[in-house]
């Protein structure tokens, strides 16, 4: 029987690349085909999913996440986890606000050969849409 250790090291090596800004070490994480699908179009291949990232932290200098959960099963790894961040450059057509905002999301990761070959995102875009203000929540919960 194959053993969670693997891919869970994979994922974790992955998240600390991605808070330490290692684009090398985040290319060498990701199989050469993988897929990346959620918040956005599909991304096909590092260099894509690393562009989207970069676009991220042009916007967000200060962009970290933190790992709230992990859990594993098979070859899959799925974290529920928090990031932050200092709107201090254009984030999809919005003006930086110099606001700090904090959302939460979750991601699927599917390790082949050490390799992620497949990312499946959510994340509460409205709440950091909210938090820059650029949109109003809605009337009944307001406070």
């Amino acid at each position: 029987m194959p053993t969670l250790e693997a891919p869970t090291e994979t994922v974790r090596s992955y998240l600390n690349a991605f808070n330490d800004r290692d684009y090398d070490r985040l290319s060498e994480l990701l199989a050469a085909d993988v897929i990346e699908h959620g918040i956005h179009d599909e991304l096909h291949g590092p260099d894509e999913i690393t562009g989207f990232l970069d676009a991220h932290f042009e916007a967000f200098p200060d962009y970290s996440g933190e790992t709230d959960a992990m859990v594993a099963a098979d070859d899959t790894v799925t974290v529920r986890y928090t990031v932050r961040g200092t709107h201090t450059g254009e984030f999809e057509d919005i003006e930086p606000t110099g606001r700090t905002a904090e959302w939460t999301g979750m991601a699927m990761y599917r390790v082949e050969d050490g390799k992620i070959a497949e990312v499946w995102l959510e994340e509460n875009r409205l709440g950091l849409l909210e938090q820059l203000e650029v949109v109003d929540p809605p009337a009944h919960l307001r406070i």
